[in-house]
């Protein structure tokens, strides 16, 4: 069985956007994105709020800037290689390819495709997680905490929901961003 993996990034105080929305913050340097390139790697398919899916719908056309380094290249590639699903009721048409509307999150439908999967599958925006942590779906949690405070936004993992964790990886980048993984236990 795949497992369903939360990946985001966040602030030091737990929020993957600021009071205004705003992320810039959390734009990693290239040390940070090759990680997470090969985190990456290993996701057959991401799901995805509408907001989170019409800011990751960028890497659709990445590989076509002019002088695009070599690792956002990749994972251009990484993202354009995957499945996508996008739990919207507003959005009609996916604007990415190998990209699937659906209009509800419905956990036995995750629970069905992590069970047929070949690969594992990851879940981001901070609602949507939230609904798979309720449900009971999430198996890892990975977290790339920025060196910031932004004192206040979105935060990543919602309330509602109680699960003990172990840490399984952890990672220091140069500057102080930090990457940790957790199996959420049973």
């Amino acid at each position: 069985m795949a497992k369903l993996i939360n990946i985001d990034i966040v602030s030091l105080d737990g929020c993957v956007n600021d009071e205004n929305g705003k992320f810039g913050w959390a734009e990693p340097v290239e040390e940070v994105h090759r990680f997470m390139n090969d985190l990456d790697r290993g996701i057959g398919t991401h799901l995805y709020g509408r907001r989170l899916y019409e800011v990751m719908s960028f890497w659709e056309t990445a590989h076509e800037e002019p002088g695009a380094p070599d690792y956002i290249l990749d994972y251009s590639e990484i993202w354009r290689s995957s499945d996508k699903i996008v739990y919207s009721s507003t959005l009609t048409e996916p604007r990415t390819a190998r990209t699937r509307v659906e209009r509800t999150f419905d956990p036995e439908a995750v629970r069905a495709l992590k069970e047929s999967a070949t690969q594992d599958l990851a879940i981001g925006g901070a609602t949507l997680a939230g609904e798979a942590y309720r449900a009971g779906l999430i198996d890892e949690v990975c977290l790339v905490i920025c060196p910031v405070i932004v004192g206040g936004g979105t935060r990543a993992l919602q309330g509602g929901v109680r699960h003990d964790l172990t840490l399984i990886e952890q990672h220091t980048f140069s500057k102080g961003t930090i990457f940790a993984r957790y199996r959420v236990d049973a």
